[in-house]
C-alpha cells in the first residue's frame, strides 16, 4: 500500500527533460554546497537535508555547526545575490560572527551541554523581526527608510531561538510592508532586496532545446520559503496575516505552520494587524517543524523564572483517533475555466488530491469528503472586502508601536516614511512599485469605529460561527484539509484558526509545487503537527528543485549589478554630468545624495555598469565630483 502511496503522489517531472539532461545531477548535488577551497566540509545536500538529519549528524559527530555554517554560507553566496539571483535573503550575519557563534555551540556540545532538539542548527528569520545590533543585521520591513536604524533589543521569539541553540543566519526578502505599499507590487518584492525568485524552475522544450523560467514564490513571507527551499538555512521563520506564511510555504513544497494569534509573542515585530498577525515556522520536514513549533511558543526560564519543559508538541506518525474533513479542490476548476492553468494541469492536480483523499480511506483513517467550504465572497460585507477597513485601522498604531522599539531611526512616523521614499525615488518608487498608493490610503484612513467593529464581528460570524464553527460541530471534524490554493487560510484568519500547510506534488508543465493547507480550532496546533508528522511518514517525499548550479545563470557577472532602475539612474548622471570618465566620481557623487537612505555602491560596481552598457569609464581617475555639482 505505501509503495503505491508514494508511487502514485511522486512529483513526475522528469520524463519532459532529454533523457541525458540528469546525467551528472547528483554529482552537481555534491558539489552545488562545498566549497572547492575547502574539501574538509562533509558532504550533505543543502537542497534536500532536514534540520533532524543534521541534529543526528551533529550528535554522531561526524560533523560540527562550524562546518554546517561554512556550507550555507557557500550556497547563499553563490545563489543568493549572484549565480541564480534568487534574493531570498535581504543580509547575512558576518562570517566571523557566524564562526564564533557555532564554534561555541559546538564547545558546549563537546562538554556534553545540549540546549535543545535544534542546537547549533541554523535558521533565517523574516526582516520584520528585530535582532539587536550585535547580530549584525539590519530590521528593515524591506524599506530604505529603516536601513541602518537601530532597535532597541532582540524581538522575544529571536531570544527563545538563540537560547535553545539555533543560529541565525540571516534576514529574509519579504513584500515590502508585507504588503501594504502599493497594491500592485509583486509578492516578494521589496526596494532593499529586490525580487525574490523561486528555486522551482519552468522547463520546456522548444525547438529542441531546454528552455527555463521563473515560478512564483508566494506571498509576504517568500524569503523565508525560498532561503529554505534553496539550501540557504534549514528553517525560517515567517510571519502570516492572511495566508502570507501558508502561501510561499506550499509553492515551495514546505511543511509551515501559524498558530493561534497570540500564541507567540509579536514584541519586536512589525505586523499589518494585532488581530490576524502571528509568526509562524517553516521547514523541509514535518518533524523539523514539530521541534521549531517548540522554540517558538514555549517561554524559555528566563521569561518565567521557573523551569520550563523542553518540549510541548510531539512527533505522531500514526493517524490515531483523527477525524478528517478534505473539500472538494474546486479552486483548481475555477482556474482552469479562467485560463489559469490548463485542462492537463487540472487534471494531475485533481488525480494527485484525489490520491491522498482513497489512500487514507483505505488505510481507516476516518475521513469525511467531500466538505463544502464556504466560499472566499461570503467574507466581503456588502460587497467590500471585511479584512480592509480592520487592517488599515490597525496598520498605523501597529507601525508606530514598531517604529517605538527602534533605539535609533531616522522615521518616527507613517508620514515620514512617504516622505522619506517621496525624496528616494530611484530607490524605493522604482517601475516595479512606481507609487505608495496603499501608505497614503492608510496615512489618510478615516474608518470609523463602527465600520470595524462591523467588519470583524462580520469575520467572526462568516468565517466562525456560520463558516468553519458550524462545519467543524456538524461533521465532528478535528482538521478541515483543502488545496493550498482554496478560501481556507482567509476563513480561518477570519474565524481566528490555526492554519498550517504540507506538500503535496509539483506540475509536470514547470516543476511548481503544489499542496494542502489545513486548519483545525484554537489553540489546537497540535492536532495540525499530528495530521503532518503522520502525513510526511505516509506520503511521499516533498519535491526538490534541480541543483542550482545546474540551472544557466540569468547573468553570468561574478557580482550582482545593481536593479534596473539604478543602472538607468548611473546612466542618466553619467550622460548629462561631467565626472571625467571617474566611475570613483560618479560614485562619490551617488552615495553622498543616497547617505540618508543607507544604500551604497562601490566605484567598482558603477565602473562595471558604465562599461556593460557602452560607456567610456576608469577607476582611479581623481575625483572630479565638483563639475557635476556646478551643472
Amino acid at each position: 500500500m505505501f509503495r503505491y502511496i508514494k508511487s502514485a503522489l511522486a512529483p513526475n517531472i522528469e520524463p519532459q527533460l532529454p533523457p541525458n539532461y540528469f546525467d551528472g545531477i547528483q554529482a552537481a548535488r555534491k558539489l552545488s554546497f562545498t566549497s572547492s577551497s575547502d574539501a574538509s566540509i562533509p558532504e550533505f545536500d543543502p537542497l534536500v537535508v532536514s534540520a533532524y538529519e543534521l541534529s543526528e549528524m551533529l550528535n554522531a559527530h561526524v560533523i560540527t555547526s562550524v562546518e554546517i555554517v561554512e556550507a550555507y554560507l557557500h550556497q547563499i553566496e553563490q545563489h543568493n545575490r549572484r549565480g541564480r539571483q534568487l534574493r531570498a535573503l535581504i543580509s547575512v550575519a558576518p562570517r566571523h560572527e557566524l564562526i564564533r557563534i557555532a564554534r561555541r555551540l559546538d564547545d558546549e556540545r563537546a562538554r556534553g551541554k545540549r540546549r535543545g532538539p535544534l542546537h547549533g542548527i541554523p535558521i533565517v528569520l523574516k526582516d520584520n523581526i528585530m535582532t539587536d545590533v550585535n547580530l549584525g543585521m539590519d530590521t528593515t520591513v524591506g524599506s530604505y527608510a529603516f536601513v541602518g536604524c537601530i532597535p532597541k533589543k532582540n524581538a522575544i521569539i529571536v531570544d527563545r531561538l538563540i537560547r535553545r541553540g539555533m543560529i541565525i543566519m540571516g534576514k529574509s526578502n519579504l513584500t515590502e510592508f508585507c504588503g501594504l505599499k502599493n497594491p500592485s507590487m509583486p509578492p516578494g518584492w521589496s526596494a532593499v532586496g529586490g525580487q525574490t525568485q523561486s528555486p522551482y524552475v519552468a522547463r520546456h522544450i522548444a525547438k529542441k532545446k531546454l528552455h527555463w523560467e521563473l515560478s512564483a514564490p508566494g506571498g509576504s513571507s517568500t524569503g523565508s520559503a525560498v532561503s529554505v527551499a534553496s539550501g540557504f538555512s534549514t528553517l525560517a521563520v515567517g510571519t502570516d496575516t492572511i495566508g502570507s506564511l501558508i502561501t510561499p510555504a506550499n509553492r515551495a513544497a514546505l511543511y509551515a505552520l501559524k498558530p493561534t494569534v497570540g500564541e507567540v509573542p509579536m514584541d519586536g515585530i512589525f505586523t499589518l494587524s494585532k488581530t490576524f498577525d502571528s509568526a509562524g515556522g517553516m521547514a523541509k520536514s514535518a518533524k523539523d517543524l514539530v521541534a521549531l513549533m517548540d522554540a517558538l511558543m514555549l517561554p524559555t526560564s528566563k521569561e518565567t523564572d521557573t523551569k520550563v519543559p523542553n518540549t510541548y508538541f510531539r512527533i505522531k506518525e500514526d493517524w490515531g483517533n483523527l477525524r478528517i474533513g478534505f473539500t472538494e479542490p474546486t479552486i483548481w476548476k475555477t482556474w482552469r475555466k479562467s485560463g489559469r492553468i490548463n485542462a492537463d494541469a487540472e487534471r494531475f492536480m485533481l488525480q494527485k488530491y484525489e490520491v491522498v483523499v482513497q489512500s487514507l480511506i483505505e488505510m481507516g483513517v476516518d475521513i469525511v469528503y467531500p466538505v463544502e467550504l464556504p466560499s472566499q465572497a461570503s467574507l466581503n460585507l456588502e460587497g467590500k472586502n471585511s479584512f480592509e477597513p480592520i487592517v488599515y485601522s490597525e496598520f498605523k498604531e501597529c507601525l508606530s508601536e514598531f517604529i517605538r522599539q527602534f533605539k535609533i531611526t531616522k522615521v518616527h512616523s507613517l508620514a515620514e516614511i512617504i516622505n522619506f521614499n517621496l525624496e528616494h525615488p530611484e530607490l524605493t518608487l522604482p517601475p516595479s512599485c512606481p507609487n505608495q498608493s496603499d501608505l497614503m490610503a492608510a496615512l489618510q484612513s478615516g474608518i470609523q469605529r463602527d465600520q470595524v467593529a462591523a467588519a470583524k464581528t462580520h469575520l467572526q460570524t462568516a468565517g466562525g460561527r456560520e463558516g468553519l464553527d458550524f462545519l467543524f460541530a456538524t461533521h465532528q471534524l478535528d482538521i478541515i484539509v483543502s488545496p493550498g490554493d482554496a478560501a481556507l487560510s482567509s476563513l480561518a484568519a477570519a474565524a481566528g484558526y490555526p492554519t498550517a500547510a504540507c506538500p503535496l506534488s509539483a506540475l509536470k508543465l514547470n516543476g511548481q509545487p503544489f499542496g494542502l493547507t489545513l486548519t483545525s480550532p484554537p489553540h489546537t496546533e497540535h492536532v495540525l503537527l499530528h495530521f503532518l508528522t503522520a502525513y510526511e511518514a505516509t506520503f511521499p517525499p516533498r519535491a526538490l528543485p534541480l541543483p542550482l548550479s545546474s540551472v544557466p545563470l540569468q547573468d553570468p557577472c561574478p557580482e550582482p549589478l545593481p536593479d534596473k532602475p539604478i543602472i538607468e539612474l548611473i546612466l542618466h548622471e553619467w550622460d548629462t554630468r561631467r565626472f571625467s570618465c571617474s566611475a570613483d566620481a560618479l560614485a562619490d557623487w551617488l552615495n553622498a545624495r543616497w547617505r540618508k537612505s543607507g544604500y551604497e555602491l562601490s566605484a567598482e560596481t558603477i565602473c562595471e555598469v558604465l562599461r556593460s552598457n557602452g560607456r567610456i569609464a576608469f577607476r582611479g581617475l581623481g575625483d572630479d565630483a565638483e563639475g557635476a555639482f556646478s551643472r
